[in-house]
């Protein structure tokens, strides 16, 4: 869309930023802050990654803190799948000398958990900060 402005020259121009700004200068969707925490049994999940993943694609992931805290910044609004899943960390394979990516061992966080496919943690995000918790269950 094309602003033409015309008349006095201070009003022309305060009318013409505010509808530039009005169009939507940066064609950014509208996003959310999200934090929360992750627990199993009433305990915080220390170690890990908990993942957003919507449907066409978009998503985004945050570590796992103290207490099982995490924050996910500019996350777009919409409806998410959520997983969580164990740090990888990368060893020397003693056989071959290879290094590769190797999961943790996390007991607090349920197989089921770790994938799109098996995991039920379903979350809704909306423009501006958002706190949302899961209780892992066996």
């Amino acid at each position: 869309m094309r602003v033409i402005c015309r008349g006095s020259p201070f009003f022309l121009v305060g009318a013409c930023v505010i509808a530039g700004m009005s169009i939507g200068c940066t064609g950014t969707p509208p996003s959310g802050e999200v934090t929360g925490k992750i627990t199993f049994e009433g305990n915080g999940v220390v170690e890990g990654v908990v993942s957003f993943q919507s449907e066409n694609g978009t998503g985004g992931d945050g570590q796992l803190k103290t207490e099982g805290a995490y924050t996910i910044k500019a996350l777009p609004v919409g409806e998410y799948k959520v997983t969580v899943h164990p740090l990888v960390v990368r060893e020397n394979d003693p056989k071959t000398g290879v290094e590769a990516g190797i999961e943790k061992p996390a007991p607090d966080i349920p197989f089921k958990y770790r994938t799109v496919g098996t995991s039920d943690l379903k979350a809704k995000v909306e423009t501006g900060k958002n706190v949302i918790n899961f209780e892992l269950k066996r």
